[in-house]
This record gives structure tokens, sequence and C-alpha cells, in this order.
């Protein structure tokens, strides 16, 4: 079905409002890192970003913070040079880096490592905790006072169930949540109000389009149970509800964002895996959350 003028309409104000949302991170000589996967959220949020600073620009002569673009090679992937150069042949203001994830771990091959774990959850739940930890170690790195994720409602909502069957329902307030997060940096969630679907389609809208700057992600059917994880499965479920119930979608993170987080320095002790607090959801004598326990769990 054609998409109506009236929608167009709906997601340019939905990511106009962006923009007040930055506001929060303004400073002179700030700079704030944003990873790149080239998916619709983190793409979008480059070019929101781009656009207002531009506008910065034209209105004082100077702009609020500085962006660095981090893309982060994953086990069995490999630089793909042309979308590279087509980001940075469009979006020249940014300095950009790329690195693989064996760097998190000083390996070779991070693959090896990964594969010793005892299932596919187990597996994709160890890389996503990695990623972010490389993510927020170079952020640290390049001085960068906050991270600005590109996480959609859709996405927010896929992690909430996630971490909650993986066991770390104590993490939920942390999940959706602006500021101050349990890894030593600041993390901002500006395109939480949109869908994924909603991005997809605005970068469409955009003149001239980003579509061409997207990864092709394609969300196959489940047919072996066995060997799809978690994440997957979250994935697949809320592709579907977001075409014709988008209001169940919000309200999942909008329920998570209700949730009261503790301040870091009521935080006595964190899971030295994920950092989620501890708080007595440990089992006795481990410093690991259930949910890292299990996944580090070796068949």
């Amino acid at each position: 079905m054609a998409k109506t003028s009236g929608e167009d309409n709906d997601i340019r104000t939905k990511t106009r409002q962006v923009n007040g949302q930055l506001s929060i991170c303004e400073s002179d000589a700030r700079t704030l890192l944003l990873p790149l996967s080239y998916g619709a959220g983190s793409t979008a949020l480059l070019h929101v970003l781009s656009q207002h600073l531009k506008g910065q620009v034209e209105r004082t002569g100077r702009t609020g913070f500085k962006i660095h673009v981090l893309h982060v090679l994953l086990p069995g992937e490999e630089a793909d040079s042309a979308v590279l150069e087509g980001v940075q042949s469009r979006y020249r203001e940014h300095s950009y880096t790329t690195c693989a994830l064996d760097e998190v771990l000083n390996v070779d091959d991070i693959s090896l490592a990964l594969l010793s774990l005892d299932s596919a959850t187990s597996r994709e739940d160890a890389t996503i905790i990695l990623l972010r930890k490389l993510v927020v170690a170079k952020a640290t790195a390049l001085n960068c006072e906050a991270i600005l994720w590109g996480d959609s409602t859709t996405k927010l909502a896929e992690r909430t169930l996630s971490e909650t069957a993986k066991g770390r329902g104590s993490s939920l307030p942390w999940v959706v949540a602006d500021g101050e997060s349990l890894h030593g940096v600041a993390f901002y969630y500006p395109m939480q109000e949109l869908l994924t679907k909603e991005l997809i389609a605005f970068a469409a809208l955009v003149d001239p389009p980003i579509s061409d700057l997207l990864a092709t992600v394609e969300i196959r059917p489940v047919v072996n149970t066995k060997n799809t994880t978690i994440d997957e499965l979250m994935k697949q479920y809320f592709a579907s509800v977001e075409q014709e119930y988008p209001s169940i979608v919000a309200n999942v993170v909008k329920t998570s964002g209700k949730l009261k987080a503790q301040t870091l320095a009521e935080v006595e002790m964190q899971c030295e895996m994920c950092d989620i607090p501890l708080d007595g959801h440990a089992p006795e004598k481990s410093r690991l959350c259930n949910g890292c326990v299990r996944t580090l769990t070796v068949g």
C-alpha cells in the first residue's frame, strides 16, 4: 500500500523532534560517538545529526558538538568500502573509525572463542555484550562525552523482551534511559520515538534518498528453533507486530521507561561481563549475573 502524504508528514515531524532532544548533548568542543551499523536507525540518525549541525553553522557560525562515527566489523563480516565511501562522501564533516570486534579481547579471531559457547543464543548474546564494551572503550579512547545510539522503538522493544528472557530483567530501567549509563559513559537514544519501518521510509523520503546506504537485513521465518536465537525470535516478532499494531511496540518501550533506575551511586556491585547491577540477582559467590552465567556455560 502506498504511503500517504499524512504518514510522510508524521515521519518528518517525528524526525524533526530529534533535533530538540539533541540540545541536551550540546556543549562547546564536545565530541559524541555514533556507532554506525548501516541499519535504518543509525544511518537516519547520522543524516539528522548532519542536518542539525549544518543548521547550527548557518544560524550561529559554529556547532554545539562534533560527531565521531564508529563502525565495528562483526565476526565473518568484511569491510564494505563502497558503502563506507558513500557515507563519508555524503557526510564529510565527521571523523570516522572502522575496527573489528576482535579488538575487544585483543585476539586474532574472536570467532573461535564464540564457537566454544553452548548455544546460538549464547554466542549472539556474547557478541552483543562485547560489541557494547568495544564501543564504550572507543568512546573513552576518543574522549567522547556520550554515545548516540540509533536504536528505534522497535529495536528497544526487541531488547526489552530479549534481556528479560535471558535473565536480565533488572536491567530494563537502563535499556531506554537517556543520560547516565552503567558503562561509564552517557548513552542517548534520539530515535526511540520512531519505529524501524518509519526510519526505512524516512531514508527514502530525504532528498537525495539515503536508502542506498542501508545494509540489507533479511528477516527469515523461523524453521529450526534449536538454532534460532532469542534475539532473532524477538526481531521477527516485532518486525511483524510493528506493521499492524505499532502501539504494542511503543507500549513495551514506554513501560520499560516507567521503571525507576538506580543511580550509579546506589549500585553496589555490577556484573563483570555485562555491567548490570547484581543486587542479590547473582548466583552465590558469583560476580556474574544469571544471564551471563547462562551465556558462558560451555557445552
